[in-house]
């Protein structure tokens, strides 16, 4: 069973998201954040709790702070002792820039475009 935590700040595809979340047997639990500082805190209170969620999708574009600012705070602050945790860019963006910044980062094993269906979650959670 797997802990999930999506940021993104687009309510609709959040709604989508979570509707493909119920559909599968293997999810636990699931967290959406609408932009990264909330994620970083809650990211905290996880770690605190011993209880860091398995998979993270991660908007790029947000504001207050885009995904890249946030995958480049969360490999500081989480990434050494939580290298099992996948990270999945989730975006819009059809950008190939935008899908070789995400992929550049160690923590990063994923980029999918939106929506996120539930073919494209099992292939990221295997």
């Amino acid at each position: 069973m797997a802990k999930v935590l999506l940021i993104d700040d687009d309510e609709i595809n959040n709604f989508t998201v979570e509707a493909v979340l119920e559909t599968v047997g293997f999810i636990e639990e699931y967290e959406f954040k609408e932009n990264g500082w909330d994620a970083l805190d809650y990211l905290k209170q996880c770690e605190a709790k011993g209880a860091f969620p398995d998979l993270i999708f991660v908007d790029i574009n947000m504001p207050e702070m885009d995904g890249h600012e946030f995958i480049e705070r969360y490999e500081v602050l989480f990434w050494e002792r939580h290298p099992n945790t996948k990270i999945s860019m989730l975006s819009s963006s059809i950008s190939e820039a935008d899908r070789q910044k995400s992929l550049s980062y160690s923590s990063v094993s994923e980029y999918a475009h939106k929506p996120l269906t539930r073919e494209k979650l099992e292939t990221i959670v295997q």
